[in-house]
């Protein structure tokens, strides 16, 4: 049997493509922050939402700790309505999963600002925040089927 032909890679090789995995990674996890950050920002600056900082540093901090605890209960949240709203299907079902979806950010918001003092809302600015809330979550939902439907063309084409 003869040699098999294998490239060498080089260390810069193994570097760069580290590196760029990297900096993909940290894209990916940063920009959903970086929008979150600058809406909540964006209000905190109406009279209804108030982030009790001292600076930027100790804001980004605080959004940060908000962001994560959003993300992590409203994964969790999610999973259970899908196993709920599983049965049904249709229009209803989306409408359904929307509105308790919405329910649920409301609820959510309410208690987190009562229980921590460092994101203050009072009037509108519950339902400020917990409009932001859902039109992320929507908007996750849009990507998720845009980026199925791009996968699929793509092996589609691939195919041929």
């Amino acid at each position: 049997m003869g040699k098999k032909n294998s490239k060498k890679y080089s260390h810069g090789d193994h570097i760069f493509a580290i590196s760029t995995v990297t900096l993909m990674c940290a894209a990916i996890l940063s920009v959903p922050f970086l929008c979150f950050y600058l809406v909540v920002y964006i209000a905190s600056l109406t009279s209804d939402v108030y982030i009790n900082s001292e600076n930027t540093t100790s804001s980004i901090k605080i959004i940060f700790k908000f962001f994560i605890t959003t993300v992590v209960v409203t994964g969790i949240v999610d999973i259970l309505f899908s196993k709920i709203l599983i049965l049904k299907k249709g229009i209803l079902s989306y409408v359904s999963e929307t509105l308790l979806m919405f329910a649920f950010f409301y609820l959510y918001v309410l208690v987190y600002s009562s229980i921590s003092s460092d994101i203050l809302l009072k009037g509108n600015g519950y339902i400020y925040v917990s409009a932001f809330l859902l039109v992320l979550y929507l908007l996750i939902h849009v990507v998720y089927i845009s980026s199925k439907k791009i996968y699929s063309i793509m092996v589609k084409n691939n195919q041929k």
